[in-house]
């Protein structure tokens, strides 16, 4: 029984993908998919490290043609030589291939105007309104200590510890806030297959809730596909699902700067008890 070599999957830039299910190419692209198939083809060619997909085309017509760039020259040139060997053969009127390809959009409501914060998604943040309280607040206890004291080097030192203490204890809040939610939404959310998408200049991932709107999340799963899990009354609050090694370390990160929080909270209370004390 032989066993026949499998024909390389080409991985482009931009999440491109092209691959061959041995009747047709099935090129992923950042925002649809192609379906391609070997009847369209007219051939492939291996261009170093770009791959340009070349249809059929009646005789005196520019054929169409779709290129993966920046691929493994090794994997281009196995690729090309494979599905040119298994293209059919060519009946004496040549029809246009591009009329064969099947194509299916990747990200929904590209035609409408939606507003950044409306396909936004990812966990709660603390406030803003909060943060500028609390350093406003720092602030002005900086200038309490400096005038009930008597030591201005007292109150900078206050001012600038204090500071420290709004942005450690915010990332404290923030990641308490986000270790429940991820919690939460895993065992009560609804987790949906995520698409990699390119949008705005960079790569990430898109996914439809059960309001019909599509979505946009930042995250990955170690080259895994990506599964997003979002809440069901607040679709726009999700997370993307990773293993226990990266649930893991993110865990110890925030036990390391709640830890620094307390440390810069007290020494900032310590600082401060002095110019108070009667």
């Amino acid at each position: 029984m032989s066993i026949s070599s499998p024909i390389p999957v080409l991985q482009g830039d931009k999440g491109t993908e092209l691959r061959s299910d041995g009747e047709e190419l099935l090129l992923r692209r950042p925002d649809d998919e192609l379906r391609i198939p070997y009847a369209a083809i007219a051939r492939v060619r291996a261009e170093r490290r770009d791959v340009a997909v070349e249809l059929t085309a009646p005789a005196g017509t520019v054929p169409t043609v779709y290129r993966v760039e920046d691929v493994s020259a090794a994997a281009a040139s196995v690729f090309a030589d494979v599905v040119n060997a298994a293209l059919p053969e060519r009946a004496e009127e040549t029809i246009d291939g591009a009329t064969l390809v099947v194509t299916r959009s990747l990200v929904s409501g590209d035609d409408e105007e939606e507003a950044d914060e409306d396909t936004r998604a990812g966990l709660a943040t603390p406030p803003k309104w909060a943060t500028y309280t609390a350093v406003v607040a720092v602030a002005v206890l900086a200038v309490l200590v400096g005038v009930a004291g008597g030591n201005w080097g007292r109150a900078i030192a206050t001012l600038l510890l204090g500071e420290l203490a709004v942005a450690a204890t915010f990332a404290t809040w923030a990641g308490l806030t986000s270790t429940w939610q991820e919690w939460y939404l895993r065992r009560h959310g609804i987790t949906v297959e995520a698409r990699q998408v390119y949008r705005n200049g960079t790569t990430t991932n898109a996914y439809t809730a059960i309001d019909g709107v599509t979505r946009y999340i930042s995250g990955s799963n170690n080259g895994k596909p990506v599964q997003v899990a979002y809440h069901p009354r607040k679709p726009q609050t999700a997370v993307v699902r990773t293993g226990w090694g990266e649930r893991a370390g993110v865990l110890t990160v925030f036990v390391v700067v709640a830890a620094i929080a307390g440390l810069v909270d007290y020494g900032t209370y310590r600082l401060v008890l002095p110019a108070f004390a009667g």
